[in-house]
């Protein structure tokens, strides 16, 4: 068919907008550049909470990390039903009370929530139409909801979409979208079966996804074509010929083929593209690529939580100047890490801090799922004071394990990262992101220590899927990784 030649090079590629996982901060020339003294990472017990995740009070132990306190819990954001954690009926119509005047706590972290999982910036996404069509026909490869790729299913979707992939203004021509919202990396299922917001989703196959949702309707149209990689070729036959058989299929196909005829072909992947994209981790993505704002190199992150993020008034408090946000430590504030997310989706509309502040807020009073079962005391003290004999402070030595950037030489994960937001070592970010060369800091940043009961993967296993043989350092208190032998690139990302 005509329409399924000129629509090919759209299907094999669809991009999507990269979003809060992980993006750049736009940069603010007046930030701070340096990082605080680590004398004063460690303040005392009044700017600090010094329980545990399970509530017990953890020893001082030379000033081992505590979470930051806990504010009055306004929102339901840790549940094992999903309907209880959307909140769906009580997040309606919260960010419209707030425009028209009101003033309440509940009222604004409740509109930060609804913009958690629903905001999209006005960013381009997927075609609404492809998407419908792949939950109609293909639903058995894809999941309802598309779950096989590590979403989750939206209760209240009639057409199976899932959390976190949001109807946006932003058009590819004239095509309608969905396009991904902070819900879609930064909320999921924990391994012990309760629905966090502000977990990172490891579980989403976002390489995947791209490379996928096309290909069954090309596929439909020329089982044999060669611009889609081979290993979906065959993966998809048996879910594209069952499609077939349905009598509504040809005639459906054809619709949605020439709706997208008004998509254009701006993210068309080759297929080298696409085994490069097949090829990642669940919970790791490249989100500076196209069709987008591309750095021009292929540096792959992990999806960190959100939790445990401290206000100004508790960084103040403990001297901290800058937040050292994303895999590199570049990003100074949560504030400044929004404003990257809009900058890096093209959004068209204007997106100044105040009106961020309410989504901002809202992630500020995430923290840690409480542990359902209590630790042993003991256990918590010897392991406090482990932190602080073995030296794990040398890498986390933030009030709340916070750090800031390593050396990859120190670290052993894939130093291609050292190139994010600038490939060539010639000062501030690539791409028009402006800013100075503070904020490309050429290293990687020790995560946060926050909800290590429900990480999957440490250290360099997000690259490995194996541990990596730590000892003492002799260069000083810290505890490094020791390299694996690198047999390939296809699936590095940051630990």
């Amino acid at each position: 068919m005509e329409e399924a030649r000129r629509m090919k090079p759209f299907l094999l590629g669809v991009v999507l907008v990269a979003s809060a996982c992980g993006s750049m901060q736009k940069p603010d020339a007046g930030a701070p550049s340096t990082e605080a003294d680590a004398s004063v990472f460690f303040p005392p017990d009044t700017s600090i909470d010094a329980g545990s995740d399970a509530g017990q009070q953890a020893p001082d132990a030379g000033h081992a990390p505590r979470r930051w306190p806990t504010t009055p819990s306004l929102t339901h954001d840790v549940d094992r039903s999903l309907t209880a954690v959307l909140e769906r009926t009580e997040l309606e119509g919260a960010c419209a009370a707030l425009r028209a005047g009101a003033t309440d706590a509940t009222t604004r972290l409740r509109c930060g929530k609804w913009m958690f999982f629903y905001e999209t910036f006005g960013t381009v996404g997927v075609p609404s139409p492809l998407l419908d069509f792949n939950q109609k026909f293909y639903a058995g490869y894809f999941g309802r909801g598309f779950e096989k790729l590590g979403f989750v299913a939206d209760p209240a979707s009639d057409a199976g979409m899932p959390v976190g992939l949001a109807p946006t203004t932003g058009k590819l021509g004239s095509v309608e979208t969905r396009a991904f919202t902070c819900a879609s990396c930064h909320f999921g299922k924990m391994p012990d079966g309760r629905y966090a917001v502000g977990y990172g989703n490891l579980q989403l196959d976002y390489g995947r996804f791209i490379t996928t949702i096309g290909a069954p309707l090309s596929l439909g149209f020329n089982a044999a074509d060669p611009g889609v990689h081979p290993q979906l070729r065959q993966e998809l036959a048996p879910h594209v010929a069952t499609a077939k058989a349905s009598s509504s299929y040809s005639i459906e196909a054809g619709l949605v083929g020439l709706q997208l005829l008004g998509a254009g072909n701006d993210a068309q992947l080759t297929v080298e593209e696409q085994e490069r994209f097949l090829s990642l981790n669940t919970g790791t993505m490249d989100f500076l690529t196209k069709p987008l704002i591309e750095d021009g190199v292929w540096t792959v992150s992990r999806i960190l939580p959100l939790w445990n993020l401290p206000d100004a008034e508790q960084r103040a408090r403990a001297g901290m100047a800058h937040e050292r946000l994303a895999w590199n430590g570049g990003v100074p504030t949560l504030e400044n890490f929004l404003e990257g997310f809009v900058v890096i989706g093209a959004s068209a509309a204007d997106w100044p801090t105040e009106r961020l502040a309410p989504l901002a807020d809202y992630v500020r009073t995430l923290r840690t799922p409480p542990l359902e079962a209590q630790p042993d005391a003991g256990a918590v003290e010897a392991g406090a004071q482990l932190f602080v004999s073995r030296g794990c402070r040398g890498c986390h030595d933030g009030p709340s394990g916070e750090s800031a950037p390593m050396p990859f030489a120190d670290v052993g994960t894939d130093d291609a990262y050292a190139t994010i937001y600038n490939a060539p070592p010639d000062g501030g970010p690539c791409c028009g992101l402006g800013g100075d060369a503070s904020y490309v800091t050429r290293g990687v940043k020790a995560p946060r220590l926050t909800g290590l009961a429900w990480q999957t993967r440490f250290l360099t296993t997000a690259r490995s899927r194996r541990s990596s043989s730590c000892s003492a350092s002799s260069r000083g208190p810290r505890w490094h990784c020791r390299r694996r032998p690198r047999s390939g690139t296809s699936r590095r990302a940051a630990p």
